[in-house]
């Protein structure tokens, strides 16, 4: 666990091709099953400080307690993603690591004492998020989610589906709904 920033929960990866990555990650590798959306998109977004317009494709599984998410961006605004597929355009590589936080402005605030800043930020229907680098490593991203009572229930069920998965019906769409009751 990381003293300053979360538990590292998830690693994220980002693709040109969905469809391939998830058969690797699935086939080879064994992990599901994926909850797909083709066309994620969020409007109140910030990219390097300016506003922008993000629409992606994402994935998300488990294997055990950790959560694998497949990012494919679609623009048109510009992204810390499509930046990561310019670098390494064939590269099957950890595009960042996320820590879900109950105390977001805290984590963020010792993510900025520690000489993180802001690449990505933003808001979905389940909380903020924010991509950050430090200027000694700018390789290395870190991404903190505030864990919303929404985000919560949405991430437990993905990775219950795991528990047990038998590999069958590997691809599902959509996210699970958020169980608020």
């Amino acid at each position: 666990m990381s003293r300053f920033l979360g538990e590292v929960r998830q690693v994220a990866y980002v693709t040109h091709d969905m469809t391939a990555t998830l058969d690797f990650l699935t086939d080879t590798c064994g992990i599901g099953p994926w909850f797909v959306v083709d066309d994620f998109r969020i409007a109140d977004v910030r990219h390097r400080g300016m506003p922008t317009e993000l629409s992606i494709g994402i994935a998300l599984a488990n294997s055990g307690g950790v959560q694998f998410e497949v990012i494919k961006p679609h623009g048109p605004g510009p992204s810390i993603y499509q930046e990561f597929l310019e670098r390494y355009p064939g590269g099957f590589l950890p595009q960042h690591l996320s820590s879900w936080v109950a105390d977001f402005d805290g984590a963020v605030a010792n993510a900025r004492d520690r000489g993180f800043v802001p690449v990505l930020e933003g808001k979905s229907g389940f909380g903020g998020f924010i991509y950050m680098q430090n200027p000694a490593q700018p390789d290395f991203t870190f991404e903190i989610t505030e864990l919303t009572p929404a985000r919560r229930s949405v991430f437990d069920q993905i990775r219950l589906a795991a528990v047990d998965w038998d590999g069958s019906d590997p691809v599902r769409a959509g996210l699970p709904e958020p169980d608020l009751g």
